[in-house]
């Protein structure tokens, strides 16, 4: 009786556990900081070294993170996908920003942005599609922080830009 418990419970609660296992989330984080001093948006996008690795490996198939097997490789790769898939316009015109680099802290890869400006934008627009292409569930959240302004963003395959007005 006792073995007949064990193999039910084991068939009954197998399928389920398995499914909770390859069950998974697809997000991503970006935090927009807007510094009024210096007319920068610092900008902090935070990426699942599992998913970033699958992304990458599309072009390069060997590529491996944390550790990494080609630093200056991953380093083009990364900042090829970021400016294909991450997007700021101001004002209703598309800016450059600057990669100034990457680190690791557990599972995540944190991906450092700068953009600057000469003047105070009036509206700013960030586009946010990293993932789309792969993951059919991807959400991106954007975090936008200023002196006066705190918002967060939901954007998925269907909404991918958030527009933030920064003269209110």
């Amino acid at each position: 009786m006792q073995l007949v418990l064990i193999i039910l419970n084991f068939v009954l609660v197998s399928p389920i556990s398995s499914e909770f296992a390859t069950h998974k989330f697809y997000v991503s984080t970006t935090e927009v900081k807007y510094k009024k001093e210096n007319n920068t948006l610092q900008i902090t996008s935070q990426f699942f070294i599992d998913d970033l690795e699958q992304l990458l490996q599309k072009s390069e198939g060997s590529l491996r993170l944390d550790p990494d097997s080609n630093i200056k490789l991953i380093d083009s790769l990364l900042e090829r996908e970021l400016k294909k898939s991450l997007k700021f316009s101001i004002n209703n015109e598309l800016k450059n920003y600057t990669y100034l680099g990457r680190e690791y802290k557990n599972d995540i890869l944190l991906c450092y942005l700068e953009l600057q400006f000469q003047e105070t934008p009036k509206i700013l627009y960030v586009k946010n599609t990293f993932f789309f292409d792969i993951f059919d569930e991807q959400q991106n959240i954007i975090h936008f922080k200023s002196e006066k302004i705190r918002k967060s963003f939901l954007l998925h395959s269907e909404k991918n830009t958030a527009t933030i007005k920064l003269n209110n």
